[in-house]
């Protein structure tokens, strides 16, 4: 750390999207280190204020509890709201005393520290800031990194007061413009995925590696399926059962994140298929080499959740997906960005997720068309290094000003 450069701070929930924010946030930061002439610091926002940390177990607990997709929403916005209660619109501006204690572990924090940028990667978390930096008499410049446009949707996540707001799509502008933002202040960027920083959170030494390579060592030219299951159900289990029972001439494996036990259903009745993987955690050598078959096969196809860094992250790797959609309102945007894009298919229901899997893998020709327009979407929209210089083209006057 070098005393005379300008420091940023990061601050990210890691509990709200399992690691889907905090994988966000673990990008950003890394990018913002090549494009600025600063010291960045990447923290974990709970640990600050614990209650972050409380709302993020009851949207983990919502989302993996939720009978249906329709009760999942329902719950999600109930807590939104009460969210939304507790910080309403404009607070920033005004806290009430009973505001300024929940925020008084991040006020003294942020005196401390006095950074010269703060930034909140999550709307809420940028608001709490802007009030914060108020309270603390400090004149850090806040900034919000809007990791996934379907939350601006919410009261809770917009806000017109940070100095800078980074979005990845114009729409993004438009909404926060409409709330009365500055649009000198909402900066279009594109949209950041991971790469391979995606390692960092699904990888682990210590896992159990696979018998030889998938597929074995050559393309075998079969669809090569990734089931990614992250709070996803019964649902992607019943999937890769009926897989195994119609399609067992495939290359596939199942990843349920950081859930052995589901690993192992998942595997069960699946024993006869050797070519066939299960994971709850991959070694760093099978994480590179599934992405990397998937990638290069022409029937690739990854088959999850519908969430906007996942589809991104496969688009990237030109790579199709097949998504059930979540029931999250914050994902609901997903389905839109997929069909625009023609970068696979969103299912609204299970019933309609089995047809289309039976439907592709009897014609793999299906999937190849899907992958020709992954690549194109990744070359015109995932430009990555467009996309970290206009970031530090946004960030470094605030820098300059201080």
């Amino acid at each position: 750390m070098r005393p005379d450069l300008p420091r940023i701070q990061v601050l990210s929930p890691r509990t709200w999207g399992e690691f889907g924010n905090y994988l966000a946030a673990t990008r950003f930061s890394r990018v913002l280190r090549g494009a600025v002439d600063a010291d960045v610091a990447l923290l974990e926002a709970e640990p600050i204020l614990p209650w972050l940390g409380e709302a993020g177990a009851e949207i983990r607990t919502i989302s993996l509890e939720s009978p249906t997709a329709a009760v999942r929403t329902e719950r999600y916005m109930g807590l939104m709201a009460r969210l939304q209660e507790r910080f309403p619109t404009g607070f920033e501006t005004d806290p009430t005393p009973t505001q300024t204690a929940e925020l008084a572990p991040l006020v003294a924090h942020l005196r401390e520290a006095a950074p010269d940028v703060v930034v909140g990667t999550k709307g809420f978390v940028a608001r709490l800031c802007v009030a914060a930096v108020r309270l603390a008499g400090l004149s850090t410049r806040v900034v919000s990194h809007v990791t996934n446009p379907g939350l601006l949707q919410l009261p809770l996540h917009r806000s017109p007061h940070p100095d800078l707001t980074l979005v990845g799509f114009a729409a993004a502008k438009e909404r926060l413009v409409g709330i009365g933002a500055d649009p000198d202040r909402v900066r279009v960027v594109g949209p950041l995925v991971a790469q391979h920083d995606l390692r960092d959170f699904m990888t682990d030494e210590s896992a159990a590696p696979a018998a030889g390579p998938w597929g074995g060592d050559t393309d075998s030219g079969r669809p090569r399926l990734i089931v990614f299951c992250n709070r996803g159900g019964d649902v992607y289990l019943e999937l890769v059962h009926h897989i195994a029972a119609r399609h067992p001439d495939t290359d596939l494996v199942f990843v349920g994140y950081d859930d052995p036990e589901l690993a192992r259903r998942a595997a069960a009745g699946a024993e006869r298929l050797a070519h066939w993987r299960f994971h709850s955690r991959l070694t760093q050598a099978q994480y590179f080499d599934y992405i990397d078959r998937a990638s290069r096969s022409p029937y690739g196809l990854l088959v999850s959740k519908a969430g906007p860094n996942t589809t991104l992250e496969a688009a990237y790797f030109g790579i199709p997906v097949l998504m059930l959609e979540s029931g999250l309102p914050m994902e609901q945007w997903v389905p839109g960005l997929i069909h625009e894009h023609n970068l696979g298919r969103a299912c609204a229901a299970p019933e309609d997720l089995f047809r289309t899997v039976d439907d592709w893998l009897a014609r793999p020709s299906a999937i190849e068309v899907h992958k020709k327009a992954a690549i194109g979407f990744a070359e015109s929209v995932l430009d990555q290094e467009a996309v970290a210089r206009r970031i530090g083209d946004a960030v470094r006057p605030l820098l300059d000003s201080r």
